[in-house]
């Protein structure tokens, strides 16, 4: 594309979240001089929970002056998977304060002095222990998730402008995705505000009700055996008849590892809290997400295989969602195993590179993999779920509906026109 806007700078500023917390946004300024703005979400992560993958907004600041923005400046803004493949190679340096503890003296054998304690006495016991030290330590590592969610937002948003598409139909081109005909599945909260939205497009349109328990208290919320939950459930399917005629939505379950907690992650014990489910939620299919949470991907790994084959020999069509430890491409690839589970969960922020959420989608899929994909509250979630296709796109009613009708009437146009 001839004389193509470039991008010609890089901006960052402080913003704020929907929690009242602030948050850094990245902003992408273009040649032309038109500005694309968006926030860095941080997003919980399991395998995010040490000092050395934290978010530090100031050093991000710097990461995008000194590092993104030479990388970016004078490129042209035409495509958009060549520049968000760039961000994610970079390494760079991140600094973060470590407490140290001090080291305990060597102890002496009882009834022996050392020449110190003859010489200083009794006085020396009641001398100060050394008070712990701060110390300064430097890695190497990828940009954090949540910059390269912000940049490739921007990014995504700069080249379909560029390119005069909408971004679903960017992402259509550069994947080689083809433009879709009908709306992705809806799931939408298990609540009375998004039922009572989406009312009119309940049996058209939404494939899924989702219910989360709480991690805490967990134990209130389940019951002593899982049979609080199973008695809410049974009401649920007991109450959905008199929603709206046909409906018939599958339920979806995050219970956050409770019921991991509550039975100590015993797969024998969670096999049959699942089965009770299972059997409270009839008619209706079953979707439980982290029904236990490990402490280490390839300990999730493990009893996502051994519980799916204890599914498998009772003959349940109950349906395992991976979630708990995937947090990038990588790790969707190895949750995307029908051996494993039978849907997988992408959370576009969690992965933070737009092109390793996108392509996760698409591999997952390409492994007949059920796919659940949820982001932020924005149009832009919408548009990558109505063309990458997942199974199930989370979120609020109105807004995914609403953009991908949109989207709809955008590509029948377009048909009549060609």
């Amino acid at each position: 594309m001839t004389n193509s806007p470039t991008i010609s700078s890089l901006l960052t500023t402080q913003a704020l979240a929907e929690n009242g917390r602030s948050q850094l946004s990245v902003g992408l300024q273009l040649s032309n001089g038109q500005q694309f703005w968006a926030n860095c979400v941080v997003v919980a992560a399991a395998s995010r929970q040490e000092a050395t993958a934290s978010f530090d907004r100031a050093q991000a600041v710097e990461t995008v002056q000194q590092r993104v923005r030479p990388l970016w400046q004078d490129q042209p803004a035409t495509q958009f998977r060549p520049l968000a493949q760039q961000l994610a190679q970079l390494v760079v340096p991140f600094s973060y304060r470590q407490i140290v503890q001090p080291t305990p003296k060597p102890q002496l054998a009882p009834g022996t002095l050392s020449r110190r304690s003859l010489i200083s006495g009794f006085m020396a016991e009641d001398a100060p222990l050394p008070e712990p030290s701060e110390e300064l330590l430097i890695v190497e590592r990828p940009l954090h998730p949540a910059l390269q969610y912000g940049l490739t937002v921007v990014l995504l948003q700069a080249v379909a402008q560029v390119n005069k598409l909408s971004i679903a139909a960017l992402v259509a081109k550069e994947y080689e995705l083809a433009l879709p005909e009908t709306a992705v599945p809806l799931q939408i909260p298990l609540n009375d505000d998004a039922i009572q939205t989406a009312q009119t497009i309940l049996t058209t349109d939404v494939a899924a009700l989702g219910y989360t328990t709480g991690k805490n208290e967990y134990k209130a919320a389940l019951g002593a055996k899982g049979e609080r939950l199973q008695r809410h459930i049974r009401q649920i399917a007991a109450w959905l008849p008199t929603v709206a005629d046909d409906f018939q939505p599958a339920l979806h379950l995050d219970l956050g590892g409770s019921l991991g907690n509550l039975f100590e992650n015993d797969s024998g014990k969670l096999l049959g809290a699942l089965y009770g489910l299972e059997h409270a939620a009839k008619p209706y299919q079953l979707q439980v997400q982290n029904s236990a949470w490990l402490d280490g991907r390839e300990a999730q790994l493990a009893h996502l295989r051994k519980l799916n084959s204890y599914l498998t020999m009772r003959q349940m069509t109950l349906k395992l969602v991976a979630d708990a430890w995937v947090d990038s491409a990588a790790d969707a690839k190895l949750f995307a195993n029908p051996e494993i589970c039978q849907m997988i969960h992408i959370e576009l922020p969690r992965l933070g590179n737009l092109e390793a959420g996108i392509t996760a989608v698409s591999h997952s899929l390409s492994q007949n993999q059920q796919v659940i994909l949820s982001g932020e509250t924005t149009p832009l979630t919408s548009h990558i779920g109505f063309v990458t296709r997942p199974t199930q796109l989370s979120g609020p009613p109105q807004l995914h509906y609403n953009v991908m009708q949109q989207l709809l009437a955008a590509v029948s146009h377009r048909g009549k026109r060609e």
